[in-house]
Protein backbone atom coordinates (compact mmCIF):
# COMPACT_ATOMS: atom_id res chain seq x y z
CA UNK A 1 0.00 0.00 0.00
CA UNK A 2 3.14 2.40 0.75
CA UNK A 3 4.40 1.29 -2.73
CA UNK A 4 1.20 2.28 -4.24
CA UNK A 5 0.75 5.61 -2.14
CA UNK A 6 4.52 6.59 -3.39
CA UNK A 7 4.81 5.86 -6.89
CA UNK A 8 0.93 8.14 -6.88
CA UNK A 9 3.12 11.11 -5.03
CA UNK A 10 5.63 10.65 -7.83
CA UNK A 11 3.36 10.97 -10.56
CA UNK A 12 1.67 13.40 -9.56
CA UNK A 13 5.25 15.36 -8.98
CA UNK A 14 6.03 14.84 -11.98
CA UNK A 15 2.69 16.00 -13.36
CA UNK A 16 3.29 19.46 -11.72
CA UNK A 17 6.48 19.55 -12.84
CA UNK A 18 5.65 19.43 -16.72
CA UNK A 19 2.62 21.94 -16.22
CA UNK A 20 5.04 24.28 -14.84
CA UNK A 21 7.58 23.76 -17.97
CA UNK A 22 4.25 24.02 -20.33
CA UNK A 23 3.33 27.15 -18.31
CA UNK A 24 6.59 28.38 -18.71
CA UNK A 25 7.33 27.78 -22.53
CA UNK A 26 4.08 29.15 -23.39
CA UNK A 27 4.20 31.96 -21.29
CA UNK A 28 8.02 32.68 -23.41
CA UNK A 29 5.89 31.87 -26.79
CA UNK A 30 2.94 34.59 -25.89
CA UNK A 31 5.41 36.97 -24.54
CA UNK A 32 8.06 36.35 -27.59
CA UNK A 33 5.05 36.59 -30.16
CA UNK A 34 4.06 40.54 -28.64
CA UNK A 35 7.40 41.43 -28.55
CA UNK A 36 8.44 40.19 -32.39
CA UNK A 37 4.15 42.11 -32.96
CA UNK A 38 5.17 45.39 -31.26
CA UNK A 39 8.56 45.53 -33.51
CA UNK A 40 7.28 45.03 -36.73
CA UNK A 41 4.07 46.94 -36.18
CA UNK A 42 3.91 50.12 -38.71
CA UNK A 43 3.21 53.58 -37.72
CA UNK A 44 0.27 54.82 -39.56
CA UNK A 45 2.44 57.64 -41.65
CA UNK A 46 4.97 54.38 -42.75
CA UNK A 47 1.28 52.84 -45.32
CA UNK A 48 2.22 53.84 -48.27
CA UNK A 49 -0.81 56.10 -49.95
CA UNK A 50 -1.73 56.56 -53.69
CA UNK A 51 -1.83 59.82 -54.76
CA UNK A 52 -4.84 61.90 -56.67
CA UNK A 53 -4.22 61.89 -60.39
CA UNK A 54 -3.62 65.17 -62.10
CA UNK A 55 -5.39 67.10 -59.80
CA UNK A 56 -8.56 65.00 -60.44
CA UNK A 57 -11.07 63.86 -56.57
CA UNK A 58 -13.01 61.26 -56.67
CA UNK A 59 -15.83 60.23 -54.36
CA UNK A 60 -17.85 57.80 -53.87
CA UNK A 61 -22.31 58.50 -53.75
CA UNK A 62 -25.16 56.71 -53.03
CA UNK A 63 -28.30 57.20 -55.98
CA UNK A 64 -31.44 55.81 -56.85
CA UNK A 65 -31.92 54.94 -60.46
CA UNK A 66 -34.93 56.99 -62.00
CA UNK A 67 -34.36 55.71 -65.73
CA UNK A 68 -32.80 52.85 -67.40
CA UNK A 69 -32.54 52.04 -71.06
CA UNK A 70 -30.41 50.36 -73.60
CA UNK A 71 -29.04 52.83 -76.83
CA UNK A 72 -26.22 52.77 -79.08
CA UNK A 73 -22.87 53.53 -77.00
CA UNK A 74 -22.25 57.47 -77.33
CA UNK A 75 -25.45 58.37 -77.94
CA UNK A 76 -27.25 60.86 -75.65
CA UNK A 77 -28.88 60.07 -72.53
CA UNK A 78 -32.36 58.61 -72.35
CA UNK A 79 -35.21 61.21 -71.54
CA UNK A 80 -35.18 61.04 -67.89
CA UNK A 81 -38.52 59.99 -68.47
CA UNK A 82 -37.96 56.81 -69.98
CA UNK A 83 -40.27 54.17 -68.54
CA UNK A 84 -39.47 50.49 -67.57
CA UNK A 85 -41.11 49.05 -70.98
CA UNK A 86 -38.84 51.14 -72.73
CA UNK A 87 -35.65 49.73 -71.62
CA UNK A 88 -37.07 46.45 -71.77
CA UNK A 89 -37.89 46.80 -75.67
CA UNK A 90 -34.17 48.44 -76.16
CA UNK A 91 -32.39 45.97 -73.75
CA UNK A 92 -32.92 43.45 -76.82
CA UNK A 93 -30.20 45.06 -79.04
CA UNK A 94 -27.28 43.41 -79.81
CA UNK A 95 -23.96 44.20 -78.02
CA UNK A 96 -22.94 47.34 -79.27
CA UNK A 97 -25.59 48.74 -76.84
CA UNK A 98 -24.83 50.56 -73.73
CA UNK A 99 -27.13 51.10 -71.17
CA UNK A 100 -27.86 54.64 -69.97
CA UNK A 101 -29.22 55.60 -67.11
CA UNK A 102 -30.52 58.69 -65.21
CA UNK A 103 -29.91 58.60 -60.46
CA UNK A 104 -31.18 60.60 -57.96
CA UNK A 105 -28.69 61.82 -55.53
CA UNK A 106 -29.95 61.97 -51.98
CA UNK A 107 -29.46 66.03 -52.34
CA UNK A 108 -32.44 66.00 -54.87
CA UNK A 109 -30.25 66.22 -57.98
CA UNK A 110 -30.34 64.37 -60.95
CA UNK A 111 -27.28 62.72 -62.57
CA UNK A 112 -26.52 60.16 -65.61
CA UNK A 113 -24.03 57.54 -65.58
CA UNK A 114 -23.92 54.56 -68.50
CA UNK A 115 -22.55 50.96 -68.64
CA UNK A 116 -20.45 49.64 -71.64
CA UNK A 117 -21.90 46.77 -73.65
CA UNK A 118 -20.01 43.79 -71.00
CA UNK A 119 -20.57 45.82 -67.88
CA UNK A 120 -24.49 46.24 -68.98
CA UNK A 121 -24.47 42.22 -69.49
CA UNK A 122 -23.17 41.41 -66.45
CA UNK A 123 -24.88 44.12 -64.37
CA UNK A 124 -28.99 43.83 -63.84
CA UNK A 125 -29.37 47.23 -63.10
CA UNK A 126 -33.74 48.47 -62.70
CA UNK A 127 -35.48 51.58 -61.95
CA UNK A 128 -35.51 52.28 -58.58
CA UNK A 129 -32.21 50.18 -57.40
CA UNK A 130 -30.38 51.80 -55.06
CA UNK A 131 -26.38 52.10 -56.66
CA UNK A 132 -23.20 53.22 -55.85
CA UNK A 133 -21.24 55.70 -58.13
CA UNK A 134 -17.83 57.27 -58.11
CA UNK A 135 -18.03 61.11 -58.97
CA UNK A 136 -14.80 62.12 -60.33
CA UNK A 137 -13.97 66.04 -60.56
CA UNK A 138 -10.92 68.23 -61.49
CA UNK A 139 -10.78 66.64 -65.45
CA UNK A 140 -11.55 69.89 -67.24
CA UNK A 141 -9.47 73.28 -67.13
CA UNK A 142 -12.25 75.10 -64.48
CA UNK A 143 -13.09 71.59 -62.68
CA UNK A 144 -16.40 71.23 -64.62
CA UNK A 145 -18.90 69.13 -63.30
CA UNK A 146 -18.35 65.69 -61.54
CA UNK A 147 -18.37 63.09 -63.92
CA UNK A 148 -20.53 60.07 -62.51
CA UNK A 149 -19.96 56.00 -63.08
CA UNK A 150 -21.17 53.15 -61.84
CA UNK A 151 -19.24 51.70 -59.11
CA UNK A 152 -21.03 48.44 -57.31
CA UNK A 153 -24.62 47.74 -55.92
CA UNK A 154 -24.27 48.42 -52.02
CA UNK A 155 -24.90 45.42 -50.08
CA UNK A 156 -23.74 46.19 -46.68
CA UNK A 157 -27.11 45.49 -44.65
CA UNK A 158 -27.53 42.27 -46.79
CA UNK A 159 -24.07 41.05 -45.83
CA UNK A 160 -24.51 42.01 -42.17
CA UNK A 161 -27.93 40.27 -42.25
CA UNK A 162 -26.53 36.83 -43.32
CA UNK A 163 -23.65 37.19 -40.94
CA UNK A 164 -26.08 37.23 -38.24
CA UNK A 165 -27.64 34.04 -39.35
CA UNK A 166 -24.29 32.22 -39.41
CA UNK A 167 -23.74 33.31 -35.62
CA UNK A 168 -26.96 32.42 -34.87
CA UNK A 169 -26.44 29.03 -36.19
CA UNK A 170 -22.66 28.54 -34.78
CA UNK A 171 -23.96 29.57 -31.62
CA UNK A 172 -27.14 27.44 -31.85
CA UNK A 173 -25.27 24.36 -32.78
CA UNK A 174 -22.29 25.17 -30.67
CA UNK A 175 -23.27 27.05 -27.71
CA UNK A 176 -20.62 28.38 -25.81
CA UNK A 177 -17.72 27.32 -27.95
CA UNK A 178 -19.49 28.25 -30.88
CA UNK A 179 -19.78 31.68 -29.18
CA UNK A 180 -16.01 31.61 -28.33
CA UNK A 181 -15.00 30.75 -32.13
CA UNK A 182 -16.78 33.19 -33.17
CA UNK A 183 -15.07 35.85 -30.52
CA UNK A 184 -11.71 34.13 -32.37
CA UNK A 185 -12.88 34.94 -35.82
CA UNK A 186 -13.21 38.24 -34.36
CA UNK A 187 -10.16 38.81 -33.43
CA UNK A 188 -7.97 36.69 -35.83
CA UNK A 189 -9.37 39.19 -38.61
CA UNK A 190 -8.14 42.37 -36.41
CA UNK A 191 -5.17 41.10 -35.92
CA UNK A 192 -5.15 40.74 -40.04
CA UNK A 193 -6.65 43.87 -40.24
CA UNK A 194 -4.47 45.73 -37.76
CA UNK A 195 -1.24 44.33 -37.84
CA UNK A 196 -0.27 42.17 -40.87
CA UNK A 197 -1.78 44.11 -43.80
CA UNK A 198 -0.90 46.87 -42.50
CA UNK A 199 2.95 45.63 -41.76
CA UNK A 200 3.48 44.19 -45.14
CA UNK A 201 2.35 47.24 -46.92
CA UNK A 202 4.86 49.43 -44.79
CA UNK A 203 7.37 47.37 -45.47
CA UNK A 204 8.44 44.98 -42.85
CA UNK A 205 9.32 41.67 -43.93
CA UNK A 206 7.08 39.63 -45.39
CA UNK A 207 7.62 36.41 -43.70
CA UNK A 208 8.21 36.69 -40.19
CA UNK A 209 5.24 39.18 -40.61
CA UNK A 210 3.16 35.82 -41.22
CA UNK A 211 5.24 34.07 -38.78
CA UNK A 212 4.16 36.17 -35.83
CA UNK A 213 0.89 37.24 -36.79
CA UNK A 214 -0.34 33.54 -37.33
CA UNK A 215 1.36 31.63 -34.16
CA UNK A 216 -0.70 35.11 -32.48
CA UNK A 217 -3.69 34.39 -34.12
CA UNK A 218 -3.52 30.23 -33.33
CA UNK A 219 -2.43 31.15 -29.88
CA UNK A 220 -5.38 33.23 -29.35
CA UNK A 221 -8.23 31.11 -31.38
CA UNK A 222 -7.28 27.72 -29.80
CA UNK A 223 -6.95 29.41 -26.14
CA UNK A 224 -10.41 31.26 -26.52
CA UNK A 225 -11.93 28.77 -28.25
CA UNK A 226 -11.32 25.41 -26.55
CA UNK A 227 -9.65 26.79 -22.59
CA UNK A 228 -6.36 26.57 -21.07
CA UNK A 229 -5.57 22.84 -20.53
CA UNK A 230 -2.55 20.44 -21.92
CA UNK A 231 -4.66 19.56 -24.73
CA UNK A 232 -4.98 22.86 -26.02
CA UNK A 233 -1.08 23.17 -25.72
CA UNK A 234 -0.23 19.96 -27.45
CA UNK A 235 -2.60 21.61 -29.66
CA UNK A 236 -0.58 24.79 -30.19
CA UNK A 237 2.84 23.08 -30.48
CA UNK A 238 1.31 21.10 -33.35
CA UNK A 239 0.36 24.13 -35.63
CA UNK A 240 3.68 26.62 -34.38
CA UNK A 241 5.25 23.28 -36.08
CA UNK A 242 2.94 23.58 -39.15
CA UNK A 243 3.62 27.18 -39.16
CA UNK A 244 7.39 27.10 -39.34
CA UNK A 245 7.77 24.30 -41.97
CA UNK A 246 5.55 25.60 -44.25
CA UNK A 247 7.26 29.55 -43.97
CA UNK A 248 10.69 27.26 -44.51
CA UNK A 249 9.59 25.08 -47.14
CA UNK A 250 7.33 28.35 -48.74
CA UNK A 251 11.08 29.78 -48.76
CA UNK A 252 13.12 27.16 -50.34
CA UNK A 253 10.01 25.90 -52.73
CA UNK A 254 9.48 29.00 -54.57
CA UNK A 255 12.49 30.71 -54.95
CA UNK A 256 13.52 27.16 -56.25
CA UNK A 257 10.71 27.47 -59.21
CA UNK A 258 11.95 30.75 -59.51
CA UNK A 259 8.71 32.30 -58.75
CA UNK A 260 8.12 36.01 -59.21
CA UNK A 261 5.18 35.73 -57.36
CA UNK A 262 3.68 38.04 -59.51
CA UNK A 263 0.95 36.07 -61.67
CA UNK A 264 -1.99 37.99 -61.77
CA UNK A 265 -2.85 42.05 -62.41
CA UNK A 266 -3.57 42.02 -58.70
CA UNK A 267 -0.74 41.43 -58.28
CA UNK A 268 1.08 43.74 -60.61
CA UNK A 269 -0.80 46.43 -59.34
CA UNK A 270 0.18 45.92 -56.16
CA UNK A 271 3.77 46.05 -57.03
CA UNK A 272 3.04 49.19 -58.98
CA UNK A 273 1.57 50.75 -55.71
CA UNK A 274 4.06 49.44 -53.12
CA UNK A 275 6.85 49.25 -55.53
CA UNK A 276 9.07 48.40 -52.59
CA UNK A 277 7.37 44.74 -51.41
CA UNK A 278 8.82 41.59 -52.81
CA UNK A 279 6.45 39.23 -53.86
CA UNK A 280 8.31 36.54 -53.75
CA UNK A 281 8.27 36.37 -50.64
CA UNK A 282 4.36 37.71 -50.52
CA UNK A 283 3.70 34.29 -52.02
CA UNK A 284 5.26 32.62 -48.96
CA UNK A 285 3.45 34.72 -47.08
CA UNK A 286 -0.04 33.85 -48.26
CA UNK A 287 0.76 30.22 -47.95
CA UNK A 288 1.31 30.55 -44.31
CA UNK A 289 -1.93 32.23 -43.35
CA UNK A 290 -4.28 30.26 -46.25
CA UNK A 291 -3.41 27.36 -43.90
CA UNK A 292 -4.51 28.60 -40.55
CA UNK A 293 -7.86 27.09 -40.44
CA UNK A 294 -7.27 23.71 -41.79
CA UNK A 295 -4.24 23.64 -39.48
CA UNK A 296 -6.46 24.79 -36.50
CA UNK A 297 -8.80 21.93 -37.18
CA UNK A 298 -6.19 18.90 -37.40
CA UNK A 299 -4.06 19.79 -34.32
CA UNK A 300 -7.70 20.29 -32.23
CA UNK A 301 -8.84 16.40 -33.24
CA UNK A 302 -5.14 14.94 -32.55
CA UNK A 303 -5.23 16.26 -29.10
CA UNK A 304 -9.02 15.77 -28.43
CA UNK A 305 -8.74 11.89 -29.79
CA UNK A 306 -5.95 11.52 -27.59
CA UNK A 307 -7.83 13.04 -24.56
CA UNK A 308 -11.24 11.14 -25.36
CA UNK A 309 -9.30 7.48 -25.13
CA UNK A 310 -7.68 8.30 -22.70
CA UNK A 311 -10.78 8.62 -21.32
CA UNK A 312 -12.49 5.82 -21.99
CA UNK A 313 -9.70 3.81 -20.95
CA UNK A 314 -7.74 5.22 -18.13
CA UNK A 315 -5.22 1.97 -18.22
CA UNK A 316 -4.59 2.18 -21.93
CA UNK A 317 -1.08 2.40 -22.18
CA UNK A 318 0.96 5.48 -24.23
CA UNK A 319 2.68 3.57 -27.08
CA UNK A 320 -1.19 2.13 -27.82
CA UNK A 321 -3.03 5.53 -27.32
CA UNK A 322 0.06 7.35 -29.80
CA UNK A 323 -0.94 4.03 -32.64
CA UNK A 324 -4.99 4.71 -32.15
CA UNK A 325 -4.62 8.38 -32.37
CA UNK A 326 -2.26 8.00 -35.65
CA UNK A 327 -4.89 5.77 -37.54
CA UNK A 328 -7.09 8.99 -36.38
CA UNK A 329 -5.01 11.28 -37.75
CA UNK A 330 -4.13 9.63 -41.02
CA UNK A 331 -7.96 9.44 -41.92
CA UNK A 332 -8.44 13.07 -41.00
CA UNK A 333 -5.44 14.18 -43.14
CA UNK A 334 -6.48 12.51 -46.19
CA UNK A 335 -10.23 14.74 -45.76
CA UNK A 336 -7.98 17.63 -44.79
CA UNK A 337 -5.84 17.26 -47.82
CA UNK A 338 -9.10 16.76 -50.08
CA UNK A 339 -10.51 20.18 -48.39
CA UNK A 340 -7.00 21.88 -49.37
CA UNK A 341 -7.13 21.34 -52.89
CA UNK A 342 -10.74 21.62 -53.70
CA UNK A 343 -10.63 24.86 -51.75
CA UNK A 344 -7.85 26.38 -53.89
CA UNK A 345 -9.45 24.97 -56.98
CA UNK A 346 -12.45 26.35 -56.95
CA UNK A 347 -10.73 30.11 -55.51
CA UNK A 348 -9.01 29.94 -58.76
CA UNK A 349 -11.55 27.91 -61.15
CA UNK A 350 -12.11 31.34 -63.26
CA UNK A 351 -9.13 31.73 -63.79
CA UNK A 352 -8.32 27.75 -65.17
CA UNK A 353 -11.23 28.26 -67.05
CA UNK A 354 -9.88 31.28 -68.77
CA UNK A 355 -5.90 29.45 -68.77
CA UNK A 356 -7.84 26.60 -70.58
CA UNK A 357 -9.30 28.68 -73.05
CA UNK A 358 -5.67 29.25 -74.78
CA UNK A 359 -3.84 27.01 -77.00
CA UNK A 360 -1.45 25.44 -74.42
CA UNK A 361 -1.11 21.88 -73.94
CA UNK A 362 -1.35 20.56 -70.51
CA UNK A 363 2.38 20.70 -68.98
CA UNK A 364 2.68 23.98 -70.46
CA UNK A 365 -0.42 25.10 -68.85
CA UNK A 366 0.31 23.28 -65.55
CA UNK A 367 3.96 24.72 -65.54
CA UNK A 368 2.93 28.20 -66.25
CA UNK A 369 3.61 30.57 -62.97
CA UNK A 370 0.11 31.42 -62.79
CA UNK A 371 -0.71 27.41 -61.80
CA UNK A 372 2.17 26.67 -60.74
CA UNK A 373 1.97 28.99 -58.07
CA UNK A 374 -1.48 27.55 -56.91
CA UNK A 375 -0.22 24.23 -57.08
CA UNK A 376 2.54 24.42 -54.79
CA UNK A 377 0.96 26.99 -51.97
CA UNK A 378 -1.34 23.37 -52.15
CA UNK A 379 1.52 21.08 -51.48
CA UNK A 380 3.06 23.16 -49.71
CA UNK A 381 0.03 23.80 -47.00
CA UNK A 382 -0.79 20.15 -47.07
CA UNK A 383 2.75 19.09 -46.63
CA UNK A 384 2.40 21.22 -43.27
CA UNK A 385 -0.91 19.69 -42.64
CA UNK A 386 0.58 15.94 -42.62
CA UNK A 387 3.68 16.83 -40.40
CA UNK A 388 1.76 18.56 -38.12
CA UNK A 389 -0.83 15.51 -37.04
CA UNK A 390 2.49 13.67 -35.80
CA UNK A 391 3.89 16.16 -34.12
CA UNK A 392 0.66 17.36 -32.13
CA UNK A 393 -0.26 13.83 -31.10
CA UNK A 394 3.48 13.31 -30.06
CA UNK A 395 3.05 15.99 -27.97
CA UNK A 396 -0.80 15.12 -26.53
CA UNK A 397 0.69 11.69 -25.61
CA UNK A 398 3.34 13.56 -23.46
CA UNK A 399 0.97 15.72 -21.98
CA UNK A 400 -1.98 13.44 -21.71
CA UNK A 401 -3.24 13.24 -17.62
CA UNK A 402 -1.40 10.12 -15.88
CA UNK A 403 -2.90 7.51 -14.63
CA UNK A 404 -1.94 5.83 -11.02
CA UNK A 405 -2.53 2.22 -10.52
CA UNK A 406 -5.68 2.69 -9.30
CA UNK A 407 -7.30 4.29 -12.46
CA UNK A 408 -7.69 7.72 -10.64
CA UNK A 409 -6.83 10.57 -13.13
CA UNK A 410 -3.79 12.64 -11.55
CA UNK A 411 -3.71 16.57 -12.26
CA UNK A 412 -2.73 18.00 -15.41
CA UNK A 413 -5.38 18.01 -17.93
Amino acid sequence: MHTMHSAAEALLRRSRIRSAALIAIVGLIVVGTACAMAMLWPAPDELPRQPAGAGATSTVVTARVTSATMGACGASPPSAEGDAAASDAAASAGTDTCLRAYASLPIGQTVTFSLDPMASQAQDIRVGDTVRLIASTGYGPDGGEPVYAFYDHPRGGKMLAVAIGFALVVVAVGRVRGALALAGVGIAVALLATFVLPAILAGRPAIPVAIVGAVGIMTVVLYLAHGISHRTTAALFGSIFGILFTAVAGVAVTHWLRFSGIASTEEAGLLIAVPGLRMNDLLTATIVIAGLGVLNDITVAQASAVWEMRALNPGLEKRRISRAAMRIGRDHIASSIYTLVFAYTGAMLVVLLLVSTQPRDLVDLVTSEQIAQEIIRTLIGAAGLVLSMPVTTACAVLFVPAHDTSGARLPGA
